[in-house]
């Protein structure tokens, strides 16, 4: 009988070139999908909720794939540990309906970026925060927050590079900051966001916060006549998948 698995996974992104295959390259998306088909001798299509960027790292990263194995779902992740490399880790398999998809049957993903204001940059943080040792006005950056929530057209935040004949609109359900020592983190909630979106708003907000951009720079990004790009995306090492809901 064929069950649909959902495993969640973490991992630290450090010495990934990101999550999804890419040929001559480490992938999280390569190396989870060879420990699966290693446990149920099968070739598992595997389907992540998202993908992240080399660099980025994941709390909660989900992955769902359709198996015949005889396995206790729950047990799932037991078996994939010893195939795992260390920097990944199987948290928690269970069995799901055949119709659910980890991608599309997700409600919203949050994202955590971290960024480490001491001013000292200490080598044990340089591939898990970024280092701003800036002066920054964490009112304008509440301010700026509350421009970006709600429903906008984001196409001033992703690649330049990317292709823009996409639909751009996006809403952003919920985005705040919290302060913890001297570190400062900024989360952003949403159905999804485009390619490097994330971390081109978190260097926009930094822009403001430090007093680069005024905050009616940072408003004219959502004018449907601007043609000038948020600022440069900061570091993926900064960033994490945090968490997703299904429900």
């Amino acid at each position: 009988m064929v069950k649909n698995i959902l495993l969640k996974i973490a991992y630290d992104g450090t010495n990934f070139h990101g999550y999804q295959y890419q040929e001559n390259f480490r992938s999280v998306e390569s190396e989870v999908k060879k420990a699966i088909n290693k446990v149920t001798s099968e070739d598992n299509r595997i389907i992540a909720a998202g993908r992240t960027d080399a660099g980025v790292h994941a709390y909660a990263q989900y992955i769902n794939f359709l198996t015949a194995s005889n396995i206790n779902p729950k047990a799932f992740k037991y078996h994939l540990d010893p195939f795992l490399p260390n920097d990944i880790i199987a948290l928690e398999t269970k069995e799901v309906d055949l119709s659910f998809h980890a991608r599309f049957s997700a409600k919203t993903k949050t994202y955590k970026y971290v960024i480490n204001r001491d001013k000292v940059r200490h080598p044990i943080y340089r591939n898990y925060m970024e280092q701003i040792t800036y002066s920054l006005d964490l009112d304008k950056l509440e301010e700026g927050l509350r421009v970006l929530k709600g429903e906008h057209d984001f196409k001033s935040f992703m690649r330049a590079d990317k292709n823009l004949d996409i639909n751009t609109v996006r809403k952003i359900d919920n985005c705040y900051y919290q302060q913890e020592d001297n570190k400062l983190l900024i989360y952003f909630k949403a159905n999804s966001f485009l390619h490097n979106q994330v971390r081109i708003m978190v260097g926009s907000l930094i822009e403001l916060s430090r007093g680069k951009l005024t905050i009616n720079d940072f408003k004219s990004y959502f004018k449907p006549d601007n043609e000038n790009r948020a600022n440069p995306a900061l570091s993926p090492c900064g960033l994490y998948l945090w968490s997703i809901d299904y429900e």
